[in-house]
């Protein structure tokens, strides 16, 4: 099971409701009232820090959403 929560990246989604790839500027996280929609699914975790990045479906390069994965993570 996965658990995610929210970091302090929110407060910068919520002045512009979405969230571009720095390489080709297209949308990778959108704001909506209640929720984050990553539109792309690939999703990776720093195990260290518990950072999450998301793969940009246009260019492949990796963008930082505001998720953090606060529970510890079993190899599979």
């Amino acid at each position: 099971m996965c658990i995610f929560a929210h970091t302090d990246m929110t407060a910068n989604l919520e002045q512009a409701t979405s969230q571009r790839c720095p390489i080709c500027r297209a949308k990778v996280v959108v704001a909506l009232e209640d929720e984050i929609v990553i539109h792309n699914a690939i999703i990776k975790v720093d195990p260290f820090t518990g950072r999450v990045t998301a793969k940009c479906a246009r260019c492949k390069g990796w963008v930082a959403v505001p998720l953090r994965y606060i529970r510890e993570m079993t190899p599979s």
